[in-house]
């Protein structure tokens, strides 16, 4: 038997160890020395809601490392990712994307899949992403392999005025553009413009604008997106359903404010929030705070109007590990401890109405405080189906996107027709795209 004295000596050197190392952590330059000795992942970030909370509460909650960032606007965000991932940089662990532009980093290399990650660390935790919405894991899911996680699900919502409405008796919300063009000339005033539309962005026009119209004139496949299908044939005029969707434009065109040339996200979001618009349809993370305005409460949300058929983009934001990155096991770490949930409800609570935690969407508690996520819920009442967004599957979206919204913009604005338009379009897109 071992000496009853020894191990009581033993007992209490080790009480004596933990209680020295509970003092020193109550002094605070012990506590920052224990919190220098975490790692630190650094986040390439936007400046939205949900990436405030990213580097905010979200960083606050998670004990796992030091997570810092860097915010841009969404153009400056977009040249930043470039130059930093095509240049090998270490800088930024992590990086949040717009699944717009989700494929040029996986093809060129850029990111690295979580299952690689995984594969060289088999202690590492698996990532279930079973909490999040089906719909918006769609862009992180290439070659087989996860190679990131959603942030948020966005898609086009039309929002509208319910007591502008009343006032003008429509007792329908409308779900065919007929209905909407009819609706945009009743509410229209010297006061209230009838609707609203983004002539001003590129992505705002071309996606939320055109896009949301082309949507529902042909039948889509849920893994194609409308302009180009799975074999890279281009596709978005092909029963002139192109050219049709710059004709429904043109048809509000006259029931919008003054200025609409020089319209985008941000000044489309403030006039409905003064109150100088009835109508509007554009993607639900650029009307964030909408209705902190002296509108509140008088705003409708639902699923964008269609034509032919009930199909809507979802579209939204993710996050990858940069493949320069030091960090990449802590960084997938990281990743794991999102998926288990309370990321997600740090970013509702940090403001973010785009939400992809199933369990969000599916709680009628939540979509009375965030009535935007109405949209979403009257997704099963519609019957709507979810499609990709456009063109997401290229390397060069940004560049393709930019030709579409040109030659979108002159059809809509009458410096060609829009056949015209649709069929120079293209012709320059034949040349630029790459797969």
């Amino acid at each position: 038997m071992k000496n009853p004295q020894m191990i009581s000596r033993s007992r209490r050197s080790v009480l004596k160890s933990m209680a020295a190392a509970s003092a020193l952590m109550a002094v605070p330059g012990a506590r920052f020395a224990a919190a220098q000795s975490l790692p630190t992942l650094n986040i390439l970030n936007s400046n939205t809601a949900w990436a405030e909370a990213l580097t905010s509460s979200v960083a606050e909650a998670y004990e796992g490392a030091k997570v810092t960032g860097e915010s841009n606007p969404y153009e400056a965000h977009f040249e930043k990712l470039l130059i930093e991932l095509s240049q090998g940089s270490s800088t930024f662990d992590l990086v949040t994307i717009d699944n717009l532009w989700i494929r040029q980093p996986m093809e060129n290399g850029w990111a690295v899949a979580l299952d690689d990650i995984k594969a060289e660390n088999p202690d590492l935790p698996e990532i279930s992403v079973a909490n999040l919405a089906p719909a918006s894991l769609t862009y992180s899911e290439f070659q087989g392999k996860r190679w990131g996680l959603p942030l948020i699900m966005t898609t086009p919502v039309f929002v509208y005025r319910k007591d502008l409405f009343e006032q003008a008796g429509i007792t329908k919300v409308p779900t065919n553009w007929d209905e909407y063009r009819d609706a945009a000339e009743k509410l229209h005033s010297d006061e209230v413009a009838g609707n609203v539309l983004l002539l001003g962005g590129q992505d705002a026009h071309m996606s939320g604008d055109w896009g949301s119209r082309l949507m529902g004139m042909t039948k889509i496949e849920p893994h194609n997106d409308g302009v180009m299908d799975e074999e890279g044939n281009l596709i978005f005029n092909s029963e002139g359903q192109g050219a049709r969707a710059i004709e429904r434009l043109r048809e509000v065109l006259p029931f919008t404010p003054r200025g609409v040339d020089g319209l985008d996200y941000a000044e489309g979001s403030s006039l409905m929030q003064q109150g100088k618009a009835a109508m509007m349809i554009t993607w639900s993370d650029v009307i964030v705070g909408i209705e902190d305005g002296p509108m509140k409460g008088r705003f409708g949300y639902t699923v964008a109007p269609t034509e032919a058929f009930e199909q809507q983009m979802v579209g939204g934001w993710s996050i990858m590990v940069n493949a320069a990155s030091e960090n990449k096991a802590d960084a997938y770490r990281f990743l794991a401890w999102m998926a288990e949930g309370r990321a997600y409800e740090l970013f509702r609570e940090g403001g973010e109405s785009s939400l992809a935690l199933q369990r969000d969407i599916e709680n009628p508690e939540i979509v009375e405080q965030i009535p935007m996520l109405q949209a979403f819920r009257d997704f099963e009442l519609r019957g709507t189906t979810p499609i990709s967004i456009p063109p997401y599957r290229l390397r060069n979206a940004v560049e393709v996107q930019r030709v579409l919204y040109e030659e979108i913009l002159a059809g809509v604005n009458g410096r060609k027709e829009p056949q015209e338009a649709m069929v120079d379009a293209e012709k320059r897109l034949k040349r630029l795209v790459r797969r």
